[in-house]
């Protein structure tokens, strides 16, 4: 079972995220990912990544970030080991998110 955390302790809610807006939701998977939620006025960022393989920035209306990101979290879980897997599942998650 995957364990999220809240990414550094939970410090960075409240605070301006990497596309501007403010951190609403900040998680990671200690040593695997991290994805974090940000709102502006008028859309929401969804940025996630795999370390060391996998970065994505995904923008929604504020009304659904939620619900996207617990998607995007869910997908990120279901990321497979082996390199060519990772590949394709990479390809996968950009076209669908």
């Amino acid at each position: 079972m995957v364990e999220w955390v809240p990414a550094e302790n939970g410090v960075t809610i409240g605070q301006l995220g990497t596309e501007g807006g403010v951190i609403f939701r900040d998680e990671e998977w200690p040593g695997v990912g991290r994805i974090t939620l940000e709102r502006k006025r008028t859309e929401a960022a969804i940025t996630c990544g795999l370390y060391g393989t996998f970065f994505d920035t995904a923008f929604t209306s504020p009304a659904e970030g939620n619900q996207k990101y617990d998607a995007m979290k869910a997908a990120l879980e279901k990321s497979p080991d082996d390199v060519q897997g990772l590949g394709e599942w990479c390809d996968w998650f950009v076209g669908h998110f």
